[in-house]
């Protein structure tokens, strides 16, 4: 009945030709005046001089309000577009406005327009009532307020409590939102004419709130299609993307004509530099899917790899859009079962990275150290760098310049105080891999922490690797040494200073101590070394194995698949009594030591078991799902993915605010990091083409001219570790066809060093 109803209003407004401005005008306009009369002086700089531009023109918006002609409906529409009293308040729904509302009025001829602005209130306490009335850009919280607010989520967050409701009925919405926001702080839009100045409103609202004990911040307006303004740098930078894109046509225009001529011969001489850039071979090299096992090929790293880095995303993705998010509590409140610690506690993923780091340097080191019986330092390093050096210098370049212009929306501006100007002033950090030993200044490429830290662990790694081939035992004893080292120091540190077992989504921990863990357990290269070495030690163990299979019986496999099934559940899900916003245990201090010192290199020996199992056929259907070939395309995109995630997220959370509060849900969550991956997947492909791919091709023209050469005989003491005819890639005893290369390459480029780094830099 309501919907036959709704169908009749529905067609009867089409069929009268009556628009949106017409309804409104008729329903909502005395609503939209009353609203702008009771609160005017919290939305509108009325304390302007009334002969100054904003004041002349608030006169023409209060005319608009009080006539009833169509024509005066911009008006009704800036006020409309307010942030005000909204449902939902009691689960931290902000009073977000609308901002396409705002922005698209304009009076007639489009003299006035709309300009949107997003307010911050703080309640202030003791000497913080003599602020000065100039702007600032972040307001400290009210360290009172925030106990008070950590105080309502223990007591009413999934508990009813109808005394509390009932007290609450009594009292304005607005004088409960100090226990409703985080903080004891409130939010809010407004909408103004463009001709008004962000201080001038910022001075009317102190003029306003101050006496109230609030002071207010006006964080930001904007209007729509401002003016676009190119520095240098974005001229520099966009210069410099043409050049390359046009090298990418050009060399792929040479590369297809010459295969479908077949004058490859010419490819050999100086054309072979430009065809390093042939978009038309790399990116057959990069979508490459080889479905059959070849010979020192760890297949089910494809798939580790691209299953961590999805996990990285979907992590990150959670707490995106906090800043903008309608209903706080119970985002808070849907993570306190124990399946969310994949969430919470989901920095195993990070660890998955530093594993497959240090098994796959390992691995290329001994393999080349027995290949030539000596070391080449030079290259070893030249090749790391000129490997992650020009994606992440192109991804900065992209942070600090010109994608500023891709993003909207009411929460925008957060992208200028964040990663432009970050980028702008800090990105040295980035190209030079310091930003884990800098934590105390802004970063522009915030996950290149890790980068940071793969690269000092990659510097000392053939003071930890060469020793297990130029002297075994005492190698093995080193190795031994660090390994037992990785978990003492950073189970000291954390004893010594007081720190949590791991990052904590804790009330009980202060703020101080999380920054104090971040900058001293997580972030080091000292107290990360721990699943590295897992990989080096695996990395050791597969290179002595050679083309071998170990033989394991049943009971060895099934123990070592209970016992690393069961220590992974327990090192990502043992933290779920601490690792709780609403009533969290307070930890003891041999939890504290143990799994804050142990965990890491835990989960390290969980990985070193699958990869160990699978390669030698014992995974059963865990391998068959890891070494399937659907995983090999994205686990080459892994690097420029990582690099482009997180601000492709931002943006995306940025330009989804027009019409208000992100509002959660556990599918909400899946729809956005499912659209995350798939729009960060082509410009990571792009990345690669232009910036990574190519440097992997003059590296081996420039630096490896003879790496498809067969390799000599290795040492005699080597002997009895040169390859008998069984494959692990073959268990069946089947052989590779004679005269092959092998390798452990895993994105189609026929160079045995070239697996080190195409481990994903992930955080």
């Amino acid at each position: 009945m309501l919907g036959g109803l709704l169908l009749v209003v529905v067609v009867a407004v089409f069929v009268a030709g009556t628009d949106a401005e017409s309804l409104l005008h008729e329903g909502g306009t005395d609503h939209v005046r009353q609203v702008a009369e009771d609160v005017g002086a919290m939305y509108l700089p009325l304390a302007v001089s009334p002969s100054s531009p904003c004041g002349r023109a608030l006169g023409e918006m209060a005319t608009a309000l009080e006539s009833n002609s169509s024509s005066s409906m911009w008006a009704k529409y800036m006020v409309d577009s307010w942030g005000k009293t909204t449902d939902g308040q009691y689960l931290g729904n902000p009073y977000s406005g609308l901002f396409d509302e705002c922005v698209i009025a304009a009076s007639p001829g489009g003299r006035i327009k709309g300009k949107h602005c997003r307010i911050y209130t703080t309640l202030l306490t003791g000497n913080e009532e003599e602020r000065n009335t100039e702007a600032e850009p972040h307001i400290q919280p009210d360290p009172d307020a925030a106990a008070k607010y950590i105080e309502y989520l223990r007591r009413h967050v999934g508990k009813p409590d109808f005394t509390l409701l009932k007290s609450l009925v009594r009292e304005p919405r607005t004088g409960v939102m100090p226990l409703a926001v985080p903080y004891g702080n409130l939010q809010y839009d407004t909408c103004m004419p463009d001709v008004c100045t962000k201080e001038e409103l910022q001075s009317s609202l102190i003029g306003e709130f101050l006496p109230r004990g609030i002071y207010p911040t006006v964080l930001e307006c904007s209007v729509q299609d401002e003016k676009v303004e190119f520095t240098d740098a974005d001229v520099g930078f966009m210069s410099l993307v043409t050049f390359l894109l046009g090298l990418v046509i050009c060399a792929s225009v040479v590369d297809i004509y010459l295969e479908y001529t077949a004058k490859q011969h010419v490819s050999k001489g100086v054309l072979r530099y430009l065809l390093v850039f042939s978009a038309y071979t790399n990116l057959g090299k990069i979508l490459q899917v080889n479905p059959k096992a070849s010979p020192g090929n760890i297949t089910c790293l494809h798939a580790l790899r691209t299953l961590s880095m999805v996990w990285v995303i979907w992590c990150h993705q959670q707490f995106t859009p906090f800043l903008n998010m309608a209903n706080v509590l119970l985002f808070i409140e849907s993570y306190q079962n124990i399946l969310a610690q994949t969430i919470l506690n989901g920095y195993p993923s990070v660890d998955t990275f530093f594993f497959l780091s240090g098994l796959l340097v390992s691995y290329s080191v001994l393999r080349g150290a027995r290949r030539t019986n000596s070391f080449n330092v030079l290259l070893f390093y030249v090749h790391r760098f000129l490997r992650l050096l020009p994606p992440i210098a192109l991804t900065v370049g992209l942070c600090a310049t010109v994608m500023r212009f891709l993003v909207g929306g009411p929460i925008g501006f957060l992208w200028d105080f964040g990663f432009y100007a970050n980028c702008q002033k800090y990105w040295w950090k980035d190209i030079l891999f310091l930003d884990n030993l800098y934590l105390n200044d802004p970063v522009c490429v915030g996950q290149a922490w890790y980068l940071g830290t793969d690269t000092q662990l990659y510097l000392v790694a053939p003071l930890i690797i060469l020793p297990l081939y130029f002297l075994k035992k005492f190698g093995k004893a080193w190795l031994f040494l660090l390994t037992a080292a990785s978990a003492v120091i950073p189970a000291a540190i954390i004893y010594q200073y007081n720190l949590p077992p791991t990052s904590l989504n804790n009330p009980l921990i202060t703020s101080e101590m999380s920054n104090e863990y971040m900058h001293k357990i997580y972030c080091p290269p000292w107290t990360r070394a721990s699943p590295w070495l897992a990989g080096v030690w695996l990395g050791y163990i597969i290179y002595r194995q050679g083309n071998t299979r170990y033989k394991m019986n049943a009971v060895t496999v099934t123990v070592g698949w209970t016992l690393a099934t069961i220590t992974g559940l327990l090192v990502v899900f043992g933290m779920y009594s601490y690792n709780r916003v609403v009533v969290p245990m307070p930890y003891e201090v041999m939890t504290q030591v143990v799994y804050g010192g142990g965990h890491r290199l835990a989960w390290g020996a969980v990985l070193a078991w699958v990869v160990f199992a699978c390669h030698n056929g014992y995974g059963g259907l865990v391998d068959g799902f890891l070494s399937h070939p659907v995983w090999q395309p994205m686990s080459r995109l892994t690097y420029t993915t990582y690099l482009l995630a997180v601000p492709v997220q931002n943006i995306l959370t940025y330009n989804t605010s027009q019409g208000g509060a992100y509002y959660f849900t556990h599918l909400n969550m899946i729809i956005s990091t499912v659209g995350a991956v798939v729009l960060t997947l082509p410009l990571a492909l792009l990345l690669s083409l232009l910036a990574e791919s190519p440097v992997v091709g003059l590296e081996r023209i420039l630096l490896r001219p003879n790496h498809n050469t067969p390799r000599p005989a290795p040492p005699s003491e080597e002997k009895a570790a040169s390859p008998p005819p069984v494959n692990p890639a073959f268990p069946n005893g089947e052989r590779a066809e004679e005269g092959t290369t092998t390798t452990t390459t895993t994105a189609g480029f026929s160079n045995p060093v070239f697996t080190v780094e195409e481990v994903v830099k992930g955080s």
